[in-house]
């Protein structure tokens, strides 16, 4: 048990990795848009509305709302980013 545990402790680990290098990739391509933007305002709701409704139908163990809150999470970081510059 405990060496099953440890693999997928492991394997856990690899996919934080991969979910944290994405999120960077994903923060680097928002400052890039805001580049781009000249100006423009940095939040538009109908595209974050787009976004979390994509987002919301992928399936499996966590409900809906919760993969909705940890991507309004990411997207409001990374407009930050595109509001800062």
């Amino acid at each position: 048990m405990a060496d099953e545990i440890e693999k997928l402790r492991a394997e856990i680990d690899r996919l934080d990795d991969e979910l944290a290098a994405l999120v960077q990739r994903r923060a680097g391509l928002a400052q890039k848009i805001g580049t781009l933007k000249q100006g423009a305002p940095a939040y538009r709701p109908e595209r974050e509305s787009q976004i979390l409704q994509r987002v919301s139908k992928a399936r499996g163990p966590l409900a809906a709302e919760r993969v909705t809150a940890v991507f309004r999470e990411i997207i409001s970081a990374c407009r930050s980013l595109e509001a800062g510059l």
